[in-house]
């Protein structure tokens, strides 16, 4: 069912991103054609409006010709023979017949069918002649009173090749389409690059919350099955003794506060998952503070058979929250207890390595930690070995919240070997507030 609305999710993400980027990339092609068409017509009915001032001005006057205006004629002769349809002026009589016949020449027989509309006078239109040249018109109505006789009174239809512009916006037209569907099949493809990338995070915080949740579950269905089962039997024996079931009543003791632990932890990362967490950074003497922190724990250590010792460490200060970090200490050493035989040495030690960091070091010479189980310890109810964490009561949430109290100072943690046996968990963390935090001031840190 989770796949299937997964997937759900991640097809609507896509044609989502898929419109858009058609939606953009059509607009923009749209907004293209359109500007470089009108910028093409403007330039054509600029030209049209200078050939109209020619004509009213009338023919200039006659200069003498240089050599290099002999060389401009032929260019021009050459061009017009390559477009024999550029400017062109019909000159109407008063029948609307075409009067210039003389000057028009071989083009006469293709313009003299062009019929005159003298309500079109001062517009722009585009017409086909012969069914393959285009023109862009304008009809001018000649004052009387001009320079040129000729025309005077007349009507003139001055008219502008625009072939070239219509091959030119032909070829613009093919390109913009090619270059659409490229750009559409390209969209096609960051669609799904970005669908997926946005769906990523997605599925891995759901496959951690359903992780979570069926873990947890588990972890809590196993001492609540225990304890139901003690109390169911202890009411079959109403008669007995409390010596007689102190066993029974021990193991459901046993597993009430091993349950009573889960509960603390699952609170404790539920915290961790959550928006926001309150804190208090205080400078703190990190000497005394450990000391404070270890030393209730030397007496465990003892009555298990095992040494735990505090290293000597130098003075110095240093910015934190101290119930998070003695909430860390206590992971640190619970987890060594617990993983060290009998007649072993557990060695706490910090020291300052930079300026502006220290190092907490808790040294065991237990079991160890094989390098393929290094990288998961930190996972959420990841034990390396399921069967003896059952008898030492772990629950894999421990090294989880640490490394959130870690994270949560700015800091790192590491798992390194302990030689000749052993292991060490060394956490470095800053020796100021994070995010320049308040001395002595509970604040709001956002969590990663």
């Amino acid at each position: 069912m989770s796949n299937k609305v997964n997937r759900s999710q991640q097809w609507q993400l896509f044609w989502s991103s898929l419109i858009g980027f058609s939606i953009i990339f059509i607009l923009l092609g749209v907004i293209v054609f359109i500007l470089f068409s009108r910028a093409m017509l403007t330039s054509t009915g600029q030209a049209l409006q200078v050939e109209k001032t020619a004509q009213l001005q009338g023919p200039p006057r006659q200069m003498p010709v240089k050599k290099n205006q002999v060389n401009q004629k032929t260019q021009y002769k050459h061009n017009a023979q390559q477009h024999p349809f550029m400017t062109t002026t019909l000159v109407y009589n008063q029948n609307g017949k075409v009067a210039n016949k003389g000057q028009l020449g071989s083009r006469y027989d293709t313009l003299k069918n062009i019929t005159l509309h003298p309500s079109q006078v001062n517009e722009l239109r585009t017409i086909q002649v012969a069914g393959k040249y285009n023109f862009r018109t304008l009809l001018v109505k000649a004052p009387k009173k001009v320079a040129d006789k000729t025309v005077a009174g007349k009507y003139l239809l001055i008219m502008e090749n625009i072939d070239p512009q219509k091959a030119a916006m032909s070829n613009f037209t093919q390109v913009m389409l090619i270059t659409m569907g490229v750009f559409w099949v390209l969209s096609i493809a960051m669609s799904v690059w970005m669908s997926r990338l946005t769906m990523r995070p997605i599925l891995r915080s759901w496959g951690r919350q359903t992780e979570f949740v069926g873990n947890a579950a588990h972890e809590l269905r196993t001492p609540l099955t225990i304890i139901q089962n003690k109390l169911e039997f202890l009411l079959t024996r109403p008669n007995d003794k409390i010596i007689d079931q102190a066993a029974n009543i021990a193991i459901a003791n046993s597993e009430s506060q091993r349950l009573q632990k889960l509960t603390h932890d699952l609170l404790a990362l539920a915290r961790s998952d959550s928006n926001s967490i309150q804190t208090n950074f205080e400078p703190t003497k990190v000497a005394a503070f450990l000391a404070a922190t270890v030393e209730p724990y030397t007496e465990i250590a003892a009555s298990q058979g095992k040494t735990l010792r505090l290293a000597t460490v130098m003075p110095f200060k240093a910015v934190l929250d101290q119930a998070l970090i003695h909430q860390l200490m206590n992971i640190m050493i619970d987890n060594a207890l617990k993983y060290s035989p009998k007649g072993s040495t557990i060695t706490i030690s910090a020291h300052k390595i930079t300026p502006r960091r220290w190092q907490l070091v808790v040294a065991d010479q237990g079991i160890g930690i094989q390098g393929k189980d290094r990288q998961r310890i930190f996972d959420r109810f990841y034990r390396i070995d399921t069967s003896r964490a059952r008898q030492t009561g772990g629950n894999g949430l421990g090294l989880s919240i640490a490394h959130w109290i870690v994270d949560l100072h700015h800091g790192s943690i590491a798992v390194r070997d302990n030689h000749p046996k052993g292991t060490r968990f060394i956490t470095t963390l800053p020796l100021t507030p994070p995010s320049g935090g308040h001395h002595g001031k509970s604040k709001t840190t956002k969590t990663k």
